[in-house]
């Protein structure tokens, strides 16, 4: 063969192998491009679904986006002179990819997130059948024909339990005095709710070492899971409203009926940006709506969320139409997810091997529970405790709406929320708010304030004629906080 032959023969395999180069870059961008238009439609749905933005960020969105998505991928497929164009848009696909998968990850974990806290709330409760521990009773049906001794006890629960068992029902009028009465051998079975369980354990000394739970009764009570706010003149709508939020005494499902620990209203006006915080004592001596008797707030949460909000529409005189209930596992959860929060404490004080100094102090999870329940180290009691629960949530809002913390740990806030939050406000309407606030871009003025009151011992509605300790509500106080609301509602 000469050699011109042969250099054309190899001209032709070296253009032949060019050719197939070229085409399978060619099929490798084009598998690019629809990745990309594939992950910038489930951005899209994500986003849609989410129903955070307002419709004229979704229009420019919309407009911008098919703009820019034409161009990358004819930048990316069509055959240019050169690659350097198309290495170019391949380096932008890649990069806005990312961010398209990144955001797609959190509005995936907000729409779940939304999905668990908006389902349909419920609050039960359980009642416990409780004898000594040394008691031969081992199943329910030992207590066949026995006298069994209660203390405001639900009426379908007793039905139930004479459903299963043939037994006297026994109606007590002092719930310590139920206590001690078993304790005491007076009586062998007591049935009680695992919230008077609790405080036979608080106010008895070794009561839950002495006894044990026989058989329990699973309870649940009739919960308002829609806001009120068709004829009020406070509501989402209006851009005038009050949130009710209840602090439950217990750890685990935030669906079990508990004492109410913490309580603010949070009065809130989104046409001039301002919020009240009002904390309300948890021993405030106050009428219980549905009952028309004196009890500590606290109390109330026994009865449901929706006797603690009455009530304090009652105290304060105001429509209160919706409600959060958090409990004590989300405080733990979120601080430890936000690796811990800076809270200000006004004294020197220890509890639980816990030491706080008057100032800022960097503590975990379980510290700031310890922090925001203490009131023994504190001539003020309960109005300090209020104060640092107050401390307690700035500090949280302050770690969550650094932004640095919502880019890193925004799944894991969200994470720590599921299962021990819960609320009757609608999604729609959290959607319309943040959509409010995305359009107005205004700052916000967060003013703080405090009921205060004298301690006292008196009986209580849940524990009879037992003398308890209770604060006597400050009559100006309460006035002040009133004139406040209406000031912050426009009123």
């Amino acid at each position: 063969m000469s050699q011109g032959k042969r250099m054309r023969t190899e001209d032709t395999a070296t253009s032949k192998k060019g050719r197939k180069d070229n085409k399978a870059l060619d099929t490798f961008f084009k598998l690019i491009a629809f990745a990309y238009v594939v992950i910038t439609i489930i951005f899209y749905i994500a986003i849609l679904k989410l129903n955070l933005l307002p419709g004229w960020v979704i229009t420019i969105f919309t407009i911008a986006e098919i703009v820019f998505t034409l161009a990358m991928v004819i930048g990316l497929v069509k055959r240019h002179k050169t690659y350097k164009l198309t290495i170019i848009s391949l380096i932008i696909i890649l990069f806005v990819s990312g961010i398209y998968i990144y955001v797609t990850n959190y509005a995936l974990a907000t729409i779940s997130f939304l999905g668990d806290v908006f389902q349909e709330t419920k609050e039960t409760d359980e009642y416990y059948l409780i004898v000594r521990k040394d008691s031969s009773y081992a199943k329910i049906e030992d207590i066949e024909n026995k006298n069994i001794h209660f203390f405001q006890v639900a009426d379908d629960v007793k039905s139930e339990l004479t459903k299963k068992v043939r037994v006297t029902l026994v109606n007590q009028e002092n719930l310590l005095d139920l206590g001690n009465k078993l304790i005491d051998k007076n009586v062998d079975v007591i049935l009680t709710s695992a919230t008077q369980y609790s405080m036979l354990g608080d106010e008895i000394k070794n009561f839950k070492e002495s006894t044990k739970i026989l058989y329990t009764i699973k309870h649940e009570i009739q919960t308002n899971t829609k806001a009120e706010d068709a004829n009020s003149k406070y509501n989402i709508k209006s851009g005038k409203f009050n949130v009710y939020i209840s602090g439950i005494d217990t750890s685990g499902n935030i669906s079990n009926v508990s004492r109410s620990d913490a309580n603010i209203l949070m009065s809130i006006n989104t046409n001039t940006h301002e919020a009240l915080l009002t904390s309300i004592p948890r021993d405030y001596y106050v009428t219980l709506h549905s009952y028309g008797a004196k009890d500590k707030l606290t109390h109330s949460g026994i009865y449901g969320v929706n006797e603690t909000v009455k009530t304090a529409e009652d105290l304060l005189d105001t429509d209160i139409n919706y409600y959060v209930r958090v409990n004590f596992t989300t405080v733990i959860k979120l601080v430890d997810k936000l690796g811990g929060i800076d809270v200000y404490s006004d004294y020197n004080f220890s509890r639980n091997g816990y030491n706080f100094k008057k100032g800022y102090n960097h503590i975990n999870g379980d510290a700031a529970l310890v922090f925001s329940r203490e009131r023994y180290s504190f001539a003020g009691g309960d109005n300090q405790r209020v104060k640092n629960q107050q401390h307690v949530i700035e500090a949280v809002m302050k770690k969550v709406l650094n932004s640095t913390t919502l880019l890193t740990k925004y799944t894991d806030i969200l994470d720590s929320l599921k299962g021990s939050f819960q609320t009757n406000i609608a999604q729609d309407d959290i959607s319309s708010l943040v959509k409010d606030q995305i359009n107005n871009m205004s700052s916000w003025t967060i003013k703080s304030n405090s009921l205060t009151g004298t301690g006292a011992s008196s009986s209580t509605y849940s524990m009879g004629s037992t003398k308890l300790y209770v604060m006597v509500p400050n009559s100006t106080s309460v006035t002040s906080a009133k004139e406040k609301i209406d000031e912050v509602l426009g009123e």
